[in-house]
């Protein structure tokens, strides 16, 4: 009898602690999907609420001209092609730069090692810069985001265009503005190594940008 009582208890035993797992793991996959859930609504009201104020086209529409430069950026780059990538940028920036555009665009063509074989989808962003009370978003911008540029000697870069669709003050703005090419392991060795606290990015990067110097943005 003591046997029988000795196996019916180590076989309750057993079973509850094989089985308290698989009870605790459902619990937590569970809030772990309620999580998703109320993670989701959040973005979802988040989204709703920007379209709300900047309106639905604004946002697309920003994403849609960031793709578009983007790929046409890199297609310029690709091609060498001087002229293609000059037409792209805003008359502000034609104007700063003046006779030095083209030289300069030689200068970041020349600053990649090797061609371009591959590279990462183009991530878009779009949405107000500045906003003001009476004027709502008097800065509204786009950005387009190309990482893991391989070319065929191996070096990785990254692309960032970004541009404007409204610049209330400086309409003159309004398009593409400024272009940065980073060299991606150039910049992971010298901020490694690094024990200034003190990085300049054009240690490991090549751009043409130009801003009024008030607005920042």
């Amino acid at each position: 009898m003591y046997k029988k009582l000795i196996a019916v208890l180590t076989a309750a035993f057993l079973f509850t602690s094989c089985g308290m797992p698989d009870a605790v793991n459902k619990k937590i996959d569970k809030a772990k999907e309620k999580v998703k859930e109320k993670v989701s609504e959040a973005e979802e009201k988040f989204s709703d609420k920007m379209e709300d104020i900047y309106g639905e086209s604004s946002l697309d529409e920003g994403k849609r001209i960031a793709k578009e430069v983007g790929q046409n950026v890199l297609t310029a780059i690709q091609n060498e092609d001087v002229d293609a990538l000059a037409g792209l940028f805003c008359q502000y920036t034609v104007d700063e730069y003046g006779d030095n555009l083209k030289p300069e665009i030689q200068n970041l063509f020349d600053y990649f090692d090797g061609e371009i074989i591959s590279y990462d989808e183009i991530e878009t962003r779009s949405g107000p810069a500045k906003t003001t009370a009476e004027d709502g978003p008097v800065i509204f911008s786009y950005c387009a985001i190309i990482g893991n540029v391989i070319t065929d000697k191996g070096t990785n870069y990254s692309i960032s265009c970004k541009g404007y669709t409204i610049y209330k003050d400086h309409p003159e703005l309004v398009g593409f503005v400024t272009l940065y090419v980073y060299d991606m392991d150039k910049s992971e060795y010298i901020i490694e190594h690094d024990t200034t606290g003190n990085i300049d990015d054009s240690e490991f990067s090549y751009h043409i940008r130009t801003l009024p110097q008030e607005d920042l943005v």
